[in-house]
């Protein structure tokens, strides 16, 4: 039989990055949530900072790249985010993503590959392929890490904070307004039908302690980027591509990925 153990909910460190990682999913992965000195806010770390170009040089602006100055000026609150959370709102999303994780210790970011899947029922799981095989499948109440044969089950609905942090995701699909804002405050930047910026900030001192804020990036009713900003200082950026969703995300591929009912 496959090695199992159950984590104690009171989480370390490396499992709270863990947790992270999957929250990055689908945003589960994006660009460095704090804006640095030389990065211009609202954008992912990676274009932050492009290389030098002449004076005289004017390169065109990308439709695929968020606004440099998308989280600036004033946010809208309260109801004003709803269009943005009903145009997310998804029965299956399963799309390809990249990730890079900066950590203050190490001089260049880890980076990762593979497919996310989302299922409204069922959960969100991250399939990652480089540098190394691990599944990890975030439900309601668990997230579950298989690396090998290795698997390990942690526990989420014995720490509200805990839960809330590692939802985020699942619940912005499912366009759970509410559900968000009894543990997190949401600025929304942008236009719904144009380039938008969703900034999740926690509401308490306790889930601050896990996060200072993350950010999900998109246009109209498309996902594109996630920004994380641990309270440890590091920082997770996931970017998403090859987008499929609802009917055109088989059952069987949703069985598969989430393992036998």
């Amino acid at each position: 039989m496959t090695p199992r153990r159950v984590a104690r909910w009171r989480a370390s460190p490396g499992r709270l990055r863990s947790i992270a990682v999957v929250i990055a999913a689908i945003t589960p992965g994006t660009a460095g949530a704090a804006p640095a000195p030389s990065a211009s806010p609202g954008t992912p770390a990676a274009q932050a900072a492009p290389a030098e170009q002449p004076r005289d040089a004017k390169a065109p602006p990308s439709i695929s790249e968020p606004p440099p100055s998308l989280l600036s000026g004033k946010p809208a609150h309260g109801a004003a985010v709803d269009p943005v959370f009903a145009r997310l709102q998804l029965q299956r999303l399963r799309c390809a993503f990249h990730e890079q994780k900066r950590i203050a210790l190490l001089a260049r970011p880890l980076q990762s590959s593979g497919v996310i899947y989302f299922d409204r029922d069922r959960g969100i799981v991250r399939s990652t392929s480089a540098p190394h095989a691990e599944k990890a499948v975030l439900t309601r109440t668990a997230l579950r890490i298989q690396k090998g044969d290795r698997v390990e089950d942690i526990p989420l609905d014995k720490s509200k904070d805990l839960q809330a942090f590692a939802l985020i995701v699942p619940t912005l699909l499912r366009g759970e307004r509410p559900a968000i804002e009894r543990s997190f405050e949401i600025a929304l930047y942008g236009r719904g039908d144009a380039w938008w910026a969703l900034e999740f900030t926690p509401r308490s001192d306790s889930l601050r302690a896990l996060v200072r804020r993350v950010v999900v990036f998109g246009r109209a009713g498309e996902l594109v980027a996630l920004q994380v900003a641990e309270a440890s200082g590091d920082t997770t950026d996931t970017r998403l591509s090859d987008l499929h969703k609802n009917g055109d995300v088989p059952d069987a591929e949703i069985a598969a990925a989430f393992g036998a009912p």
